[in-house]
């Protein structure tokens, strides 16, 4: 009887480590870093494929928006390298002001997508973009790993 506490607490210990050692951590959804990227239900936007994918919010009526997709655009496209892929996704809701501003800036078509539901999108409610713009730089497995990144920044993780 007088090993018998002593035994319990020992075998109480080891299945706690064992139990602890066999646990698969999942990672949640969510727009913070260490979060999984919500998926953004569109054909044309794929957040997969490389070792970072910039996601960047704008609007042509944002002019501190507009001017950083820029920027992001030009740092990345003359970066030379081939890691990291920009998705830069406007909020117009006139998709005439949003192709003027594409053609206007020299951005890449290609990297530039709009959400002519502006406020009232999904992606705007899912990113929580009502108190303003920004990004979200993703790695491979779909994490963000950084917020509201600049372009120095940006050069930073791709090595440049």
């Amino acid at each position: 009887m007088r090993y018998l506490k002593p035994t319990l607490f020992l075998l109480l210990v080891c299945f706690l480590i064992m139990g602890s050692q066999t646990k698969e951590v999942k990672l949640t959804e969510g727009i913070q870093p260490g979060n999984l990227a919500p998926e953004i239900n569109r054909q044309d936007i794929n957040l997969k494929g490389k070792k970072f994918v910039l996601l960047q919010f704008w609007a042509a009526y944002d002019a501190r928006s507009r001017m950083l997709n820029a920027q992001m655009h030009n740092v990345i496209s003359q970066s030379g390298t081939e890691d990291i892929r920009l998705v830069s996704v406007s909020f117009d809701e006139n998709e005439a002001v949003f192709k003027g501003v594409v053609k206007a800036d020299r951005l890449n078509p290609a990297t530039q997508f709009n959400d002519p539901q502006g406020k009232n999108s999904e992606i705007f409610k899912t990113y929580h973009l009502e108190s303003g713009f920004g990004n979200r730089l993703i790695n491979s497995e779909g994490i963000i790993i950084a917020k509201d990144v600049n372009p120095q920044e940006i050069l930073g993780y791709i090595g440049r």
